[in-house]
């Protein structure tokens, strides 16, 4: 008696989810134009038939490949915000979490990080500039809140908000180019009060 040879189902999800994490890696490390659909199949094992079914083209999955990443950091980075309501906790300290978290996602999850700072150098569609980001929204009005109090020293809150990232954004940066060999979050108060020093209340 013949067996009926039984289908291997692989989850919709996981496969799609394959494809975005291969190709935010070859994007990482050619840049968008240099990679091709061709190039994601052949990285990540899912047929043209799937990716052009799900994705369309290459810019709506670079356009996924950009969301899937915001989403996975905006995540993180939300949940310490509500651990820190900007009403009942001071501008250092909620920066200090910030910051805190950021090392550890860049110590956690490089490739990630990598991506989302490469967004500044180079064209991906559906990207937002860092300075749209909810994330830098947000950091805004932690500064208003730190220049009413008297924390912060007067000024824009958008210049103030991009000195401090300046800071925490250029010591990811040196840790993912392998300039700083020891773990950011060992460094962590020291770049902090780096990028404090520039924002602060004389």
């Amino acid at each position: 008696m013949s067996q009926k040879i039984k289908k291997r189902n692989i989850n919709p999800t996981r496969k799609m989810d394959l494809v975005l994490r291969t190709a935010r890696k070859l994007f990482l490390e050619k840049g968008f134009h240099a990679v091709s659909i061709p190039d994601i199949v052949k990285a990540s094992g899912v047929s043209v038939g799937a990716i052009y079914l799900h994705f369309g083209n290459k810019e709506k999955l670079a356009t996924a490949v950009y969301q899937q990443a915001s989403k996975e950091f905006l995540d993180r980075l939300f949940q310490k915000f509500d651990e820190r309501p900007l009403q009942t906790c001071c501008a250092r300290e909620i920066l200090a979490d910030i910051a805190e978290l950021i090392f550890e996602i860049t110590e956690d999850d490089p490739e990630m990080m990598e991506y989302l700072l490469s967004i500044r150098q180079g064209y991906y569609p559906g990207a937002l500039s860092f300075y749209n980001t909810a994330v830098f929204h947000r950091l805004e009005k932690i500064i208003d809140n730190g220049i009413a109090s008297g924390e912060l020293r007067p000024g824009n809150h958008s210049l103030c908000a991009a000195a401090y990232c300046g800071v925490i954004l250029q010591a990811v940066e040196l840790r993912l180019n392998g300039q700083l060999e020891q773990p950011l979050c060992e460094m962590a108060e020291q770049i902090f009060e780096n990028a404090w020093a520039s924002i602060k209340a004389a």
